[in-house]
């Protein structure tokens, strides 16, 4: 099982406290068209690990790759493209494969696919479910099968994924640090033994791995003699109504997911148990109700506090009345000749200083409205003005002028404070240093927090302002801000970063900020001029920091 190769995975059995997620990536190793597996939650619990754990439950040989897709991918690296050269020299179609290409009955691992751009992450999903796609460069027009695991993973406080793009993820499951203080230990253990001597941990696993592999090559051979009965259709379908999924997606793959979860047990049939124990890994990502039988019997105590109400009201023309609800769309004109005259007698209808016109309750509203209540009526008007947040990136690296940043920052937020006191401003603050970038203050407005918080600053290390960025991210999820970023560097990148790169993940981190400003504080009698760079690749506002007028 262990080839000879200079990298040696941790072994797949070998990886305990994830069980769900390696067997929901099993599930997708039986049959590839269930569509991947998105994984969401903690980081450092190991999913990277786990992954690539995956090739070793392939035969030694068989080749099966596993490719990790940046997610600043280009489309033609993700698809592939014609060499012009060779098609204009030498009329020859010579064709680079993409990464779906190279993923073919492998895994295709996305770290981050939240901030993946939607688009490709439409072609990556299409690929996963069909098995194959199409290259249309040039004239050339090429189909490849694709047929490969794809595995997202993310973290929800960098932003989450769009929901139309995350119902095409076959499965989903969150991730959790354990609890269990044994599981933890039995973790720290194995992970040093594996540091210490790779190739004899990894062979104490082999027959393990060897057994797994076996079972998942055993389940594809039986996964298209897998009986489905009507009785599991039905069972499947009433479990995605309950749930009030969109869609027909869910029911097709409760039933293709049960199905390689009875072959990867070597069953005959799919059976209710089955289904049951896979749901969660379909449904979790999709379910507009988390607990159908508690909203059930929500249900039923609303329709019993209805009937007793119909039941107590004396002038209650009919029962079809008492439970009708009004669609804003429709409402008065179907219940025009019933309920017009009782409108006008039973309620007081005034005109608002700005013209609305509002009807005043004088009982209840259930819910919706019911068609004999009295109900409220109002138009509000409502406001264009949005909210305004103000982030503070500050470099507080070994080279920055601590104290002139801080007096400069606290002058911006007492100007900007100043002249929005009429409207709800907030502030945040990241502080970069040491290559990492924390969050120190996230969205207040009071004045005296954001002058603690400057004061507070660490200092030391090298400036990660890609790290700045996510963090950027992460606190710009409200869309009822107008989202400004004040980043205040010098420019001097650490040693693993370049503008590039910089550029590559201000453009991707930070797509909700409507308005940029760098703050020049390079000191020196020689620049290297990389802030005013920045400034201009970014389309920022740039200004130099004066530091002898501080």
């Amino acid at each position: 099982m262990i080839q000879n190769t200079q990298q040696i995975n941790f072994p797949f059995s070998a990886i305990v406290g994830q069980d769900n997620f390696k067997l929901a990536l099993i599930l997708n190793l039986v049959d590839p068209l269930i569509g991947g597996v998105l994984a969401i939650g903690d980081k450092g619990t190991g999913k990277t690990t786990l992954i690539r754990s995956l090739t070793n439950l392939m035969d030694t040989e068989q080749k099966y790759p596993f490719v990790n897709l940046p997610i600043g991918v280009s489309e033609d690296r993700l698809i592939g493209s014609i060499d012009l050269e060779q098609l204009i020299n030498h009329k020859k179609e010579v064709i680079n494969l993409g990464l779906m290409a190279q993923a073919h009955k492998g895994i295709l691992y996305v770290d981050e696919v939240n901030l993946l751009q939607d688009y490709l992450t439409d072609i990556l999903l299409d690929a996963a479910a069909s098995g194959t796609f199409y290259l249309e460069r040039e004239g050339v027009s090429r189909n490849f099968k694709s047929r490969f695991c794809l595995v997202g993973s993310m973290n929800p406080e960098e932003g989450n994924l769009r929901p139309q793009l995350k119902d095409r993820f076959g499965l989903s499951l969150q991730i959790t640090t354990p609890t269990d203080a044994k599981i933890r230990q039995t973790i720290i253990k194995q992970r040093l033994s594996f540091d210490d001597n790779p190739a004899q941990f990894a062979s104490a696993y082999i027959d393990k791995d060897l057994a797994i592999s076996k079972q998942i090559t055993n389940a594809k051979e039986r996964l298209s003699f897998i009986s489905i009965n009507d009785a599991i259709i039905e069972y499947c379908s009433e479990l995605a109504i309950q749930h009030q999924v969109e869609g027909l997606r869910a029911d097709i793959l409760l039933v293709k997911t049960a199905r390689a979860f009875a072959a990867y047990n070597n069953a005959s049939e799919i059976t209710t148990k089955d289904v049951d124990r896979i749901a969660d890994f379909v449904l979790n990502h999709r379910s507009l109700n988390k607990d159908p039988n508690q909203q059930n019997q929500s249900q039923n105590e609303n329709k019993n506090e209805q009937q007793q109400e119909s039941s107590s009201e004396p002038n209650s023309s009919s029962k079809e009345e008492n439970i009708a609800f009004l669609n804003p769309k429709n409402t008065f004109q179907k219940q025009k000749e019933v309920t017009t005259n009782t409108l006008q007698h039973e309620t007081n209808s005034v005109y608002s200083s700005e013209g609305n016109l509002t009807v005043t309750d004088t009982k209840k509203t259930v819910s919706q409205y019911l068609a004999t209540d009295k109900f409220d009526l109002k138009t509000k008007r409502k406001s264009n003005i949005l909210k305004q947040h103000h982030i503070f990136l500050i470099d507080s690296s070994g080279s920055m002028l601590k104290d002139q940043i801080i007096a400069y920052a606290k002058g911006t937020v007492n100007t900007i404070a100043e002249d929005s006191k009429n409207q709800s401003t907030q502030f945040s603050i990241v502080s970069l240093f040491d290559g990492e970038a924390q969050l120190i203050l996230n969205q207040t407005g009071i004045l005296k927090d954001i002058e603690i918080a400057l004061t507070e600053l660490k200092t030391g290390g090298k400036t990660n302002l890609t790290a700045g960025f996510k963090q950027v991210k992460g606190i710009c999820s409200s869309v009822d801000f107008n989202h400004s970023l004040h980043i205040i560097t010098d420019g001097k990148l650490n040693a693993e970063s370049n503008l590039d790169d910089t550029v590559l993940a201000f453009q991707t981190y930070c797509k909700g900020i409507q308005k940029t400003q760098v703050i020049d504080a390079e000191k020196g009698m020689v620049k290297i001029g990389e802030a005013k760079e920045l400034a201009n690749r970014i389309r920022a506002n740039y200004e130099i920091l004066i530091t002898e007028n501080i």
